[in-house]
């Protein structure tokens, strides 16, 4: 079949999106305003704490070396915390990344989570949603602000001071599903106590601000970060936890994320250490916040084998070869360079499909920017607006368009390359397996190559650059891409770019 059925039978098959979703993704890029509200309650009447107001003063300090405007409070009582989340509630919008930190003491009562106030004095349970505040009042504000980014800390279970007062009798955070676009991090796993800490900050605190300041390191790394070293520290006492569904890449202080030495053995006993807080759960919740946090780690095959005793689907579903994308599908990148120590990471959502191709909303560590772009479905090389970290995308969405046979040749496609435009034959070479972080795939290899001549510094010169793309149909886009460029004999680009994660609707 020749492109141009191919893309006739595209026209056929595209469900038209809403038109400002195509408007919106025409080379646009935003930056986003950072706000964060710092919260630390200490001073309460019955069993004061020694070190919330301490880690709200170093977190806050943190914050703002990164870049947030940040509102600090210390021994707030219930007007004056509801007042702080109303006033943090009202500046939150869709071009803000917004953080709340809250240390203190909180309680749950049936699956709801309630942050207390200093004058609080509660002698039953039905007496907490009257003395404390929901936190659902929060993710609601949050939620309706439509902000990109909502991070929400929750270092509140320090210890439950009512117990035995004919007071609750449930001790720390219940565990919460975060809504869309929002990461909920707990100091402690649920149902469980965090240490106030024997010196000026607690442990979690001490941890999280160090972390959140490394350039170019991914939210969900800091907060992997932070519970490896929790974890260790308490010799296994205190588990971090995260529950995310974050939908975009973030880091907080951008830039590239460095190497990290030893590694494996960290991650190994964190992740452990979070499997051994949920294995004996109850609730489906807890064993997808465990496969959220280790997609691939050696209890995953266990954990999705009990999420379906729960009758819970783990994982993404299963699509069709030609099936298009669909508005809130997913994608995140890692990015190798060789000529660059650290890695990039980067993540596309879908925001609409129509005949014009494919408006997509692009968001990297490496900077505070949000791009759109509208991908056309011919095939062709795509760049972000105003990005040149990497190399331009090449037609990502090529199986929508139909069946790729081996040996199938392709119209030529130009690169712009060292001011010189080279022209790239392309070419199918088949199927293989291919292994990235987010799994296993088979996947069509589609190769390009091409040649051109160069002058620099009044020396004639080879350009030659080559595009290797492993394209799955399971994923609807690449699952892993290698770029290299020569000029005469210099490499100029060594780039690998592999998914680690992606969500399907």
């Amino acid at each position: 079949m020749t492109w141009r059925r191919w893309a006739a039978l595209l026209l056929a098959l595209l469900v038209a999106g809403p038109a400002a979703a195509t408007e919106r993704a025409r080379g646009l890029s935003v930056t986003e305003e950072r706000i964060a509200l710092v919260i630390g309650n200490a001073a309460y009447r019955q069993d004061p704490l020694d070190n919330p107001v301490n880690d709200a003063r170093l977190v806050a300090k943190s914050l703002r070396q990164s870049g947030f405007n940040v509102a600090l409070h210390e021994n707030l009582d219930r007007r004056g915390l509801l007042d702080a989340l109303r006033g943090f509630g009202a500046r939150l919008g869709e071009n803000t990344i917004a953080v709340l930190y809250y240390a203190g003491h909180g309680l749950q009562l049936r699956d709801r989570n309630y942050l207390i106030p200093v004058d609080a004095e509660i002698r039953s349970e039905d007496e907490i949603p009257l003395a404390g505040i929901d936190l659902g009042f929060v993710l609601g504000r949050m939620s309706a602000a439509r902000s990109r980014i909502n991070i929400v800390v929750l270092d509140a279970c320090r210890n439950n001071p009512f117990v035995g007062r004919s007071g609750p009798k449930a001790e720390g955070l219940a565990q919460m599903d975060a809504p869309v676009g929002t990461l909920l991090a707990y100091a402690t796993a649920p149902g469980k106590l965090a240490a106030d800490g024997a010196g000026g900050n607690s442990l979690y605190a001490s941890h999280l601000a160090k972390h959140l300041l490394t350039p170019g390191l991914p939210v969900e790394h800091v907060f992997k970060r932070v519970r490896e070293a929790v974890v260790r520290d308490t010799k296994e006492m205190q588990v971090p936890w995260e529950s995310s569904s974050l939908q975009g890449e973030f880091a907080f202080v951008p830039g590239v994320s460095p190497p990290r030495e030893a590694a494996a053995d960290a991650d190994a006993a964190g992740e452990i250490a979070f499997w051994n807080s949920v294995q004996s759960a109850v609730r489906p919740d807890e064993y997808r916040a465990y496969l959220r946090q280790y997609p691939n780690g050696r209890f995953a095959a266990l954990a999705q084998a009990r999420l379906a005793a729960f009758g819970a689907p783990g994982g993404p579903p299963a699509t069709a070869a030609r099936a298009l994308p669909r508005p809130g599908d997913t994608w995140r990148y890692r990015v190798q360079d060789q000529f660059r120590l650290g890695d990039l990471f980067l993540t596309a959502r879908v925001d609409g499909v129509t005949a014009e191709g494919v408006a997509e909303t692009w968001s990297t560590t490496s900077d505070a920017q949000v791009r759109t772009t509208l991908v056309p479905l011919a095939p062709g090389f795509n760049a972000l607006p105003g990005w040149s970290a990497t190399p331009p995308e090449f037609a990502p969405y090529l199986l929508a368009a139909g069946n790729l046979t081996p040996g199938q040749a392709l119209p030529e496609q130009p690169r712009r390359v060292e001011q010189v435009t080279v022209p790239m034959r392309v070419r199918v070479e088949g199927e293989e397996d291919v292994v990235v972080g987010a799994g296993r795939f088979r996947a069509v290899k589609v190769v390009l190559r091409g040649q051109a001549q160069a002058r620099s510094a009044g020396r004639a010169g080879a350009v030659s650059t080559e595009y290797v793309i492993w394209y799955s149909a399971q994923a609807k886009r690449p699952v892993k891409v290698t770029v290299s460029t020569r000029v005469g004999n210099a490499l100029r680009e060594a780039t690998t770019v592999e998914l680690v994660e992606f969500k399907l609707h």
